[in-house]
């Protein structure tokens, strides 16, 4: 009986070794493709951290499961190879494989993606921008191929922001209050105040705290998450929920020479699961927000809603800027009077009324 169960084991011991030796050899024989990738901002800000928890995790392992390659990632996020305000031009060199383009700093060459920033107070829900940008991609192939065509790169994922709030070192609950303030904003956001009697200043994530910790300015339009992250509520103990906006926030592109240089198979799990990163980054987005509010009242952050009717006044307030932005569009070859009205006629369908009715001629 013992001489049996001796031999069994040893049969089950040499089994197993056959096994790991087979798998090992698997492994070892599987071809190596190193990918590149980067972004201006770090993994502090949710796109990115969705990048990398959804999109690379998810390409890592379907490569490795499905085909006789793997992925060695080269990570470079924070600026260290591809800056903020720079992230196209270093994809399309070939700084990087694959980039997370920033887009709010990208508004002259790419006015068509960037549009929305020019529709402030339209949608603060990362869901329902999510699903209304996919139905613009395929009513507006151009959204997509701007990429290919201008900019060597192929379009593999976009992402959404997170709403953006209003960090201020004293209490704003309506229009009247930042008249005089220094209010600072990244690119075109800069056009959400104008009007409002606030003085803007040209700012970013990266220099937000210490802008606002050095009174360069006294309160910041930036996404609401990301500034949680670096702790802008310590010099900024103030936060406004005002419906400002959710805007496509984000690309995630391929340098085309380095995507021709990819096997097929490997291409295929790329864009599919590129195509899937919207959903999961916005539905992230969208349970973080919750948490984040709820976080700052715990913290002794001053948590206020701007009402609807100080909404409109503010929206009131602003130039035209969707009418520019329509005739920027127009002049630039695309058909600017129907794509913005078609944003604006898709959120409706959704169940967001606008705040203003913008002049769309």
């Amino acid at each position: 009986m013992k001489q049996s169960l001796r031999k069994t084991l040893a049969i089950a011991l040499a089994l197993v070794m056959v096994l790991s030796v087979t798998s090992f050899a698997s492994a070892a024989d599987k071809q190596q493709i190193t990918v590149r990738i980067g972004s201006g901002h770090s993994t502090s800000n949710p796109w990115v951290q969705a990048l990398e928890d959804f999109f690379v995790k998810n390409v890592s392992d379907r490569v490795e499961a499905e085909t006789n390659y793997t992925i060695n990632w080269v990570k470079s996020y924070g600026g260290s190879t591809i800056t903020l305000r720079n992230e196209l031009e270093g994809v399309q060199m070939g700084l990087v494989d694959i980039g997370c383009i920033i887009l709010v700093f990208e508004a002259s060459r790419l006015p068509l993606q960037t549009m929305v920033y020019s529709m402030p107070f339209s949608c603060s829900d990362p869901l329902i921008v999510a699903k209304v940008y996919r139905q613009m991609e395929t009513e507006f192939p151009e959204l997509a191929t701007d990429y290919e065509t201008k900019y060597n790169q192929k379009l593999l994922g976009m992402g959404v922001s997170d709403q953006y709030g209003l960090y201020s070192t004293k209490p704003i609950t309506s229009l009247t209050d930042m008249a005089g303030m220094k209010i600072g904003a990244a690119g075109v956001n800069l056009t959400w105040i104008e009007g409002s009697g606030a003085i803007g200043v040209q700012t970013s994530l990266n220099d937000t705290y210490q802008n606002l910790q050095t009174s360069v300015c006294g309160a910041t339009i930036q996404p609401t998450h990301s500034c949680l992250n670096l702790k802008v509520y310590e010099v900024a103990p103030y936060y406004l929920d005002a419906n400002l906006n959710v805007v496509p926030f984000n690309a995630v592109t391929a340098n085309t020479d380095s995507w021709n240089s990819w096997p097929e198979e490997v291409k295929t799990i790329m864009t599919e699961v590129g195509s899937q990163y919207l959903d999961y980054e916005s539905q992230y987005i969208s349970t973080v927000h919750a948490q984040d509010l709820e976080f700052m009242k715990a913290n002794n952050v001053q948590v206020d809603t701007l009402s609807r009717e100080a909404q409109v006044a503010w929206a009131a307030s602003l130039n035209d800027i969707v009418a520019s932005q329509i005739k920027l569009l127009n002049d630039a070859g695309y058909r600017g009077n129907e794509i913005v009205a078609r944003y604006y006629e898709l959120l409706k369908e959704n169940g967001v009324e606008p705040v203003r009715d913008w002049n769309m001629n």
